[in-house]
Parts: C-alpha cells; sequence; structure tokens
C-alpha cells in the first residue's frame, strides 16, 4: 500500500508516491504549472482551476500507472497547495471564477478614487484582524464591494480544497484549519471563523467553506475507493516534508519566497510572525518574506539586462557567444553564484576588502509594510562589482529570515537543536547554503525527497487515513535525510 501526495504550487504541479513502510520515493513527477490567465489588470493574478485540477489528476494517474505492474494499491492521497488563494464554487460544486492567487493585489488598491485606505485596511478596521493583500477573504472582500462575486456562487475554498472535491466527486468543501486560517478573519483558538468579524465587514458567512474538526481527516473517496485526506497549506506540508522531528527543529525555506518555521504546542507569536494551524494539531510559527527566490531573480533580470544592454552586437567579440545569448540560456544564474562563491572565498582568506554590502531584499515590500523598499548600502570601489553584489544580495535574503528567529517564544527558540533546509533556492545553490550554515551557526538537514511539499502532503494522508497515530510516528517512518 503507498501514500500519494499532490502539491499545487503557484509556478509547478508536483505528484509524488511514497511506501509508508520503509519512506522509500517510489515516483515522483512534476509539471509547469501554466494556468496563468492574461489580466489587463496590472494588479491581478488569476489562474483557470480546471487547467489545476486537470494537470494534478493527469500526474496522479501518470504516478499510480507505474504501481500497477506490482499489483500496489493506493491506500490515500494527499495534497498541499499555494495558500491565501481563493475560487468560488457553484451547487454542483464547479468552478464558477478563476483562481485568485495569493500574489493578487486587488486588496492593496485604494478603496476610494481619490486615494487614502486600502481595501485590507478599511477591512482590519472594519472586523478587528489584520488581512494581508492577497488572503483570500481580503480578495472576498473587494469583490463583495465591487459587485464582482460571481452570482451562482455558494461557495469559497482554496484550489487544494477544490481538488480534493473533485478527486472525490463532492459538491462542497471541507477545508483544513491549515488552509483556512490561510483566509484570514479565523480565530486562531476556535479553529474557526470569525463569523461576527464576518458581519461586522459587511461579509456573508454562507459562502465560507466547511472547517475540518480535530478528527475529520479524510473529505472522501474516489470512484476507486482511496480516500482522499484534507489539502493542507504548503507551508505546512513543507515542513513536514522536511523536518526529521517537529520539536526542536527550525525550518529555513527559500523558494519563490522564503519562510522560517518552528512549530509549537500554543499559538504564540509576535507580529510579524505568524501563528498558523499545524495539521493534526498544534501551530506553525512562521516569518515570511515576501522576497527570498523573487529577488535573487530580481537580480538575475538586472544582470540579464546589463547584458542585453552592453554585450551584444557589433561590442561582442567576434565569433564568441554574448552574454545575452548565455543570459537567455539560462546560464546566468550558475554565473552568478560562482561569482557569490568567489568572492566568498577572497573574503574567508582577507576579510571583506572595504567591508561587506548591506542589502535589504525587501524590494517587494513586506506582509505589514507593503509599500517598505529595498536598500544597497556600504558601497566601497572595492566591493562594488557583481561578485559582492550577488553575496550581499545572498545575505540580505537570509538576514530577513534570521531577525524573525528572536520572535519566537524562548522556549522554542532555545529547544532549536536541527536547522532544516528547503526549497530549491537552497538546494541548487551551494553559496546560499553555506552562508545558510553560518548564519544559523549548524550544519543544514535536507530531507532525501526533494519535493517537500508532495513529500509531507504524502506524509499526512497516512495520518490523516490512519496509517500512524501521529504526525511524530509519520516522520519517524517516513522521513529520511538525503544522506541517507
Amino acid at each position: 500500500m503507498m501514500l500519494a501526495g499532490i502539491d499545487i504550487g503557484t509556478t509547478s504541479i508536483c505528484c509524488t508516491i511514497g511506501d509508508p513502510a520503509t519512506g522509500r520515493e517510489i515516483v515522483t513527477l512534476r509539471s509547469a504549472n501554466d494556468a496563468s490567465i492574461p489580466s489587463d489588470r496590472p494588479w491581478e493574478r488569476l489562474q483557470d482551476p480546471e487547467r489545476i485540477v486537470a494537470e494534478a489528476m493527469r500526474l496522479l494517474a501518470a504516478c499510480t500507472e507505474r504501481l500497477k505492474g506490482g499489483g500496489v494499491a493506493l491506500s490515500a492521497i494527499g495534497i498541499s497547495c499555494q495558500m491565501h488563494g481563493i475560487v468560488y464554487t457553484d451547487r454542483s460544486g464547479m468552478a464558477c471564477s478563476p483562481l485568485y492567487t495569493w500574489q493578487d493585489g486587488r486588496a492593496a488598491l485604494a478603496a476610494d478614487s481619490g486615494g487614502g485606505a486600502t481595501y485590507a485596511e478599511r477591512l482590519a478596521e472594519a472586523s478587528g484582524y489584520t488581512v494581508a493583500p492577497g488572503y483570500g477573504l481580503a480578495t472576498h472582500y473587494v469583490n463583495v464591494l465591487r459587485g464582482e462575486v460571481p452570482p451562482d456562487a455558494v461557495s469559497l475554498c482554496t484550489i487544494g480544497d477544490y481538488l480534493a472535491m473533485r478527486l472525490c466527486g463532492l459538491a462542497a468543501p471541507l477545508t483544513d484549519p491549515s488552509n483556512a486560517a490561510g483566509l484570514g478573519l479565523f480565530a486562531l483558538e476556535r479553529l474557526d471563523f470569525d463569523r461576527q468579524a464576518m458581519r461586522r465587514a459587511g461579509l456573508d458567512d454562507a459562502l465560507l467553506p466547511r472547517v475540518a474538526g480535530e478528527r475529520q481527516a479524510v473529505v472522501g473517496r474516489t470512484p476507486e475507493g482511496t480516500p482522499v485526506v484534507c489539502a493542507i497549506g504548503d507551508n505546512q506540508a513543507s515542513f513536514l516534508g522536511a523536518v526529521p522531528a517537529l520539536g526542536g527543529t527550525l525550518l529555513v525555506n527559500v523558494g519563490t519566497g522564503a519562510q522560517l518555521s518552528a512549530y509549537a504546542e500554543r499559538p504564540q507569536a509576535n507580529a510579524p510572525l505568524e501563528a498558523r494551524p499545524f495539521p493534526g494539531g498544534g501551530y506553525l510559527l512562521v516569518g515570511a518574506s515576501l522576497g527570498g527566490g523573487k529577488s535573487y531573480a530580481l537580480l538575475e533580470r538586472f544582470f540579464r539586462g546589463v547584458c542585453a544592454a552592453f554585450c551584444s552586437g557589433p561590442e561582442a567579440e567576434a565569433g564568441s557567444r554574448s552574454a545575452g545569448e548565455e543570459a537567455e540560456e539560462g546560464r546566468l544564474y550558475e554565473r552568478m553564484n560562482r561569482l557569490a562563491g568567489e568572492a566568498l572565498e577572497r573574503e574567508a582568506a582577507d576579510g571583506p576588502p572595504g567591508g561587506r554590502l548591506a542589502v535589504g531584499t525587501q524590494f517587494f515590500g513586506t506582509r505589514l509594510h507593503p509599500d517598505k523598499t529595498g536598500y544597497i548600502a556600504g558601497l566601497t570601489e572595492h566591493n562594488f562589482n557583481p561578485g559582492d553584489l550577488t553575496l550581499g544580495v545572498l545575505r540580505g535574503i537570509l538576514d530577513e529570515l534570521a531577525r524573525f528567529v528572536s520572535l519566537l517564544p524562548k522556549p522554542v527558540r532555545e529547544g532549536i537543536a536541527v536547522v532544516a533546509g528547503s526549497g530549491n533556492g537552497l538546494r541548487r545553490n551551494p553559496v546560499l547554503r553555506r552562508l545558510a550554515e553560518q548564519r544559523f551557526g549548524m550544519p543544514l538537514h535536507f530531507a532525501a525527497a526533494a519535493e517537500e511539499a508532495a513529500w509531507g502532503a504524502a506524509i499526512y494522508a497516512g495520518v490523516g487515513a490512519g496509517l500512524f497515530r501521529s504526525a511524530e510516528e509519520a516522520l519517524s517512518t517516513m522521513q529520511r535525510s538525503e544522506n541517507g
């Protein structure tokens, strides 16, 4: 019997199948999430939910096909999904809107044509809850005020909840608290939406999905009879898929964004840390950056623009490939990593000549301060070069995360014995890994399964379907390090 995990990311979709008895990864397939819908509104970020569901189902079918030869069946299916986004569904359980992703910016718009408070700020004033732009109920609030909620909508849910509905042929969503909290207006102490707060904001709570109770992990069954477990947030799934144990582990994740996470029994969090419900019980204390890999991509785009502007045409050396052509073939990241590594080696040997660059990577703002900007400081004739700039951006990504450590409750902070790493930003960049080990003071643990969110969804599928009594028991069997 095997466990399947599906992860619906912003830019990719992945399915993995693992053996719950040994923790061995049997097969993993992934593809690009090409479901983006063009929009003439620059702040709008939409995806096609039917395209996402079709691709997730195709990957699941392709993975399970690999098992048929050995007569092995699936025990359960778990789902991880990009958090905060919403899709509206009709009475038959079909999507009647696009997926408004977590990157949608409508709630950051001024609520009045003359400027002033944003929609998210207005929602906070009315409800008493801070709900960041991109969170589902902030997006829904704007749609209500603008009359853009589909007339046949009877519910809203995350894209993971929607996939679970479609796999089981259900008409109404069931959402795990780890996903529900990511929509906003959620009472952590009750593990349910604050319906009074919704009414204060003028929102109809009838569209809210039903929140699963403590012992209600299974949404339904596929036509083949396989249990489908409630979709969970990709942050929580990545934690499950990356750490060797819940307690005593700090997770540093660098992907498109970046997060620092630690498990706690109680929801004690100092802003800007968030306390997010953890599937199966407890909470994840999370510091989230809007930059991370996006900041490194922004630097790559800058270098690519320089190459295109100055290193092509007649100025390029005759018979050689231009730097712009190299960049277009995807070699620029590799060169950036090499230059940053050389700058780090120079520092180790001689110290930073002229001092280190200080780079603030808040190029996309922060959750609490969307208008905050990045910066580069400490420029001298010695460090004003591509290698030191690249090294400074990598350090800045980690510095932004490391500031969250001091905000963790003292027992959690002092109990950290392992620092785990996850996300392609860390896995694919040896310089960033080395800097992270320096910044956090211990070697990074990496799980054997590279697709942490999908693997975490598979682990939780085993817990939700009753194969394991707890997440800790599941981790003791299914989690292995990349070193064996």
